[in-house]
């Protein structure tokens, strides 16, 4: 159990990365006045638990809808992880958020030229850089290790107690920004990368071990 937390803990930190979206959160904010910045990140922070809450309680339920076996998700789930861990550690920019990036650059052109004020708190923070493809699979792929709703309970957990890591240290953004700087943010970054290629590759062998076994039999 306590393996299972752990791991749940460090798979979510890696994935959703609270230190590299400082600079993201600093520059979406960077207009606002401390007040104003909080309420931000709380209501990002609150749909990110919610919109994750329900991949964790009603995941399966979605994936039996569409006939997807769980294997076939942990395969579909490291392949995904592997990608976002091989960006980190080319410091290259995030592919599942480059779509949604370019989407909220125009909206914000649109909204300046129409002199309105753009919340960031949904889009882009909430979703999807907080609770993104990456997130959703993970707690899709850890709730069915522990059965019953002791799993959905732990994940849980481990959703809250990121999010709340995460709030405390975009709070402290500009502080966290100026004390570690690009470099050190970096070598963080390389360091989470690495670590989530090694969960991608058990992960891949987790779903397909019992592929192969099935057709060995």
């Amino acid at each position: 159990m306590i393996t299972f937390v752990l791991l749940s803990v460090s798979s979510l930190f890696a994935v959703i990365d609270p230190l590299g979206c400082i600079p993201f959160f600093s520059g979406l904010t960077s207009h606002m006045k401390n007040g104003q910045k909080r309420r931000t990140l709380w209501r990002a922070l609150v749909v990110a638990f919610c919109v994750l809450s329900v991949f964790v309680w009603f995941g399966p339920q979605l994936l039996h809808l569409f006939g997807i076996t769980i294997d076939a998700f942990r395969i579909a789930g490291g392949v995904i992880f592997f990608g976002i861990g091989l960006d980190m550690l080319q410091s290259q920019p995030r592919r599942w958020r480059t779509g949604i990036n370019r989407a909220f650059a125009r909206d914000q052109e649109a909204a300046q030229e129409e002199d309105e004020e753009e919340d960031p708190s949904i889009t882009p923070l909430a979703i999807p850089l907080l609770a993104g493809p990456g997130s959703i699979t993970t707690v899709m792929v850890l709730r069915p290790q522990v059965e019953g709703p002791t799993g959905a309970l732990l994940v849980t957990a481990a959703v809250l107690l990121i999010l709340i890591i995460t709030g405390l240290i975009l709070a402290g953004a500009d502080r966290v920004l100026g004390r570690l700087g690009r470099t050190g943010l970096r070598i963080i970054e390389k360091l989470m990368g690495l670590l989530l290629t090694v969960i991608a590759v058990q992960l891949v062998i987790d779903g397909i071990g019992p592929v192969i076994r099935s057709l060995t039999s």
